[in-house]
């Protein structure tokens, strides 16, 4: 897990994220828990039809904050959404594979608790495959999966990359839902660069 120096400012980020949550449902987006900020106009074939955008909302243009995070990536976004778990909740184990080998993932928490956890397994399979939703709790993942994992707890107002071909969830026990925004981007040179200047 790396981060970037930056810290992005956390009033205009629940500012534009309340703008969003005010007009638009988590539970219409992909697996019934994201909301997909760009237009048809913003992104390129075939991502506009990706299961992780649809549906596409066009907000960039009413939340300015967001737009100016989208317009920083000096290479092709595929994926610009908020993503919300619920509190008392998991999901289920999983990759990002799908996303496609030449794009890498990106994750600004905007709020989060004490009980928020995101583990990252050492695997890039495992033998039960994907699970449903709350199949684990953190003690079981932690049985087993026992010295072959890691956890973090990330900080609202970072950015934060991570390799998501490794099998990974993440357990929100807390009283209260976690918001993150997510952005998908295309590997150049730029981004290389950019991923470069990260922090443990």
């Amino acid at each position: 897990m790396i981060r970037n120096r930056k810290k992005y400012n956390i009033d205009n980020l629940i500012e534009d994220k309340k703008f969003v949550e005010e007009r638009f449902k988590y539970e219409d987006g992909a697996y019934g828990h994201c909301i997909s900020l760009p237009s048809i106009y913003d992104l390129k074939e075939p991502y506009k039809e990706h299961h992780n955008n649809v549906p596409l909302r066009g907000v960039l243009g009413h939340t300015p904050y967001f737009k100016e995070i989208f317009d920083s990536f000096e290479t092709e976004v595929t994926s610009f959404r908020l993503l919300r778990r619920k509190s008392r909740s998991s999901y289920g184990l999983h990759d990002d594979k799908d996303m496609g080998d030449d794009i890498k993932r990106f994750q600004i928490p905007i709020v989060t608790n004490d009980d928020s956890w995101l583990c990252v397994t050492h695997y890039d399979k495992i033998s039960e495959g994907w699970t449903e939703e709350n199949s684990y709790t953190m003690e079981d993942f932690g049985r087993r999966f026992k010295g072959r994992y890691d956890s973090y707890q990330l900080e609202i107002g970072r950015m934060y990359h991570f390799d998501v071909t490794k099998i990974h969830t993440l357990f929100n026990d807390g009283d209260t839902d976690r918001i993150t925004l997510l952005i998908d981007a295309k590997v150049n040179d730029w981004l290389l660069n950019f991923i470069g200047e990260f922090i443990k």
